[in-house]
């Protein structure tokens, strides 16, 4: 079966062949390898193609006043995970704009191995022997190993009697099968009855409901006490959990109706932090790459070549998200510490792995960049939020209305972070001509996903730009993002055969292309072998009158393989393509 992709310009230097039956776009020139594609104010997107071959996903960041970054529980309960492009998608309302995956997690249970912390709710604590990653309010980070001083006290009203101050190891998660003795708690957060094992419970109301954040003490009232876990955890309540005399002291002193002091304190963390997020090795530290950090991984995990994410942060304060591309991508992979090495030579003075393997993860909005055959659900990632106005790249950004089935429209998600007033809308580029109103909305925060038909909307050919604007509710200054769309028909209704005649040296192939040109073009005929390889050409810059066109190449055989038969034509609106894969014998 043929397969059609859409070409547009530069983009054919980096061509690859498509899967057998697959219709896909392939990236413009902005998002070529090398390029870089701006997404929001102080965000952008670039693929480097390294030796190996290496393939990297690098999100460069520098925060501002509307772009910062976060952890996030993706899925909303640490019982349950979820893809990345599933958490984005739910957050496009609230500004997402681009995310990774970020820490380790059990894959029985879903909670995730090291610290979670989402601004200052404390959803899971931090594994003291792995690194984690701090992001100050401003965005400065911070690589190193976070410990739990959590401590909980029962009070006395009148002040008469100073009860023991105790401590507690965890947070939402279970103690280890080895630990003879131990205090958990565990919030809603956790998302599910408390883990039946034996041991002791006191169940309390916190006062005013709030949640569990780092450092700072709350107080609740006993309202039951229980054994053996399996305990729900109502909304606005904690469970404090002891095992054997840690539980011993929980059932002694947290009688029902006593008052408790609870506090989870974790040094490093700052009131107004942006979140922290576990993960591991720390693989850059000062500006020089960390051979071997440990810290608990196995070999396996560090000296693989595989997919990996790391994080980082330059000297002048950019961050860095990195996704390299491992062997299921076809390509080497690298090992924790050659990670750390690449981050340096990205200019990272300090930077931290994360999950690697098929939890490595890049979304920009709601499109996975990473090539998986299926996303992986996962705990959590780090997600970058922009709270202006937002158009993501429309999808593609070349439309082709000619009715052959590809690419003849576009689709493009509108986002409204704040609530406020949304126009958006598409006009000729450089002013005059075609022009209208794709949305024009009042409200709450939202996401619309905007879809662009030329022949619905009667859009004439040409260049065009996407304009949103939104006007905040409470009156801040209105922000504006532009996107520019091609809408261009020249190129359509490619159909490529090839035959083989001949036998030995007398062997030939014959591959022939018809397609249609709604007007004159130069046209450029390639075959092109899995290496990206030019191997033949059937034509070359030949000036075509518009109509039905076929151009065929016919000479020695080329090697058994795949390749790719490219068809472009150059126009008055650009460079536009086609291709199809085949299989020649």
């Amino acid at each position: 079966m043929l397969t059609r992709t859409l070409l547009p310009l530069a983009a054919l230097a980096a061509i690859t062949t498509p899967a057998l039956g697959a219709v896909t776009v392939v990236p413009p020139p902005s998002a070529a390898p090398g390029a870089v594609q701006p997404l929001v104010p102080g965000l952008s997107y670039t693929v480097m193609n390294r030796p190996g071959p290496q393939v990297l996903h690098v999100l460069t960041m520098r925060p501002n006043a509307l772009l910062s970054l976060g952890p996030t529980q993706l899925s909303g309960s640490l019982s349950q995970r979820a893809t990345l492009t599933s958490g984005m998608t739910a957050r496009l309302a609230t500004g997402a704009t681009a995310g990774i995956n970020a820490d380790y997690f059990d894959l029985g249970t879903g909670t995730p191995s090291g610290i979670l912390s989402v601004g200052p709710r404390l959803w899971a604590g931090p594994e003291p022997s792995r690194s984690a990653l701090t992001i100050a309010n401003g965005g400065a980070l911070a690589v190193g190993k976070l410990t739990l001083a959590g401590r909980y006290q029962k009070l006395d009203p009148a002040g008469t009697t100073p009860f023991p101050k105790r401590t507690f190891r965890g947070v939402n998660r279970p103690l280890p099968s080895t630990s003879s003795t131990g205090v958990v708690i565990y919030t809603p957060d956790f998302g599910r009855p408390t883990p039946s094992t034996p041991g002791y419970e006191a169940v309390v109301a916190i006062d005013g409901g709030v949640p569990l954040s780092v450092n700072a003490p709350l107080q609740g009232t006993v309202i039951a006490q229980g054994t053996g876990g399996g305990t729900a955890i109502g909304v606005g309540q904690m469970v404090i959990y002891g095992k054997n005399a840690s539980g011993t002291s929980i059932i002694n002193e947290l009688t029902v109706g006593s008052r408790v002091e609870l506090e989870a304190g974790i040094a490093g963390i700052a009131p107004d932090a942006w979140g922290a997020v576990g993960g591991g090795p720390m693989i850059v530290q000062g500006g020089v790459a960390v051979p071997s950090a440990g810290e608990g991984f196995t070999a396996s995990q560090l000296t693989g070549r595989t997919t990996r994410t790391a994080v980082g942060q330059t000297a002048d304060g950019r961050i860095l998200m990195v996704v390299s591309e491992g062997p299921q991508q076809g390509k080497v992979g690298y090992t924790a510490a050659e990670q750390g090495t690449l981050m340096v030579s990205l200019g990272a003075t300090d930077a931290i792995g994360f999950d690697s393997g098929g939890s490595s993860l890049m979304a920009l909005g709601r499109q996975q960049v990473i090539p998986w055959s299926s996303e992986r659900a996962i705990a959590d990632g780090l997600i970058a939020t922009y709270l202006g106005a937002q158009i993501s790249i429309p999808s593609p950004q070349r439309v082709s209305p000619n009715a052959d089935g590809l690419a003849d429209s576009s689709s493009i998600d509108a986002q409204s972070p704040v609530a406020g007033h949304t126009v958006v809308t598409i006009a000729r580029r450089g002013g005059g001509g075609f022009s209208s109103v794709l949305l024009d909305q009042t409200g709450a925060p939202a996401s619309n996903q905007i879809a662009i038909d030329p022949a619905t909307l009667a859009i004439p050919e040409g260049p065009y730009v996407v304009t949103t604007t939104l006007t905040p509710a409470d009156g801040t200054p209105a922000t504006t993002m532009n996107r520019n769309l091609v809408v261009d028909g020249t190129l359509g209704s490619l159909k490529v055969s090839a035959k083989t005649t001949g036998k030995g040296k007398a062997k030939t192939n014959t591959v022939k292309t018809s397609f249609t040109l709604s007007r004159q073009a130069k046209v450029t005929m390639k075959i092109i072998n899995s290496s990206g390889k030019t191997v033949a050409k059937g034509a070359s810059n030949r000036k075509m009158s518009g109509g039905n066109r076929t151009v065929t190449w016919s000479g020695k055989a080329l090697p058994t393989g795949s390749y790719n038969v490219v068809v472009t034509a150059q126009s008055s609106y650009g460079l536009s393509g086609l291709q199809d894969s085949i299989r020649l014998k």
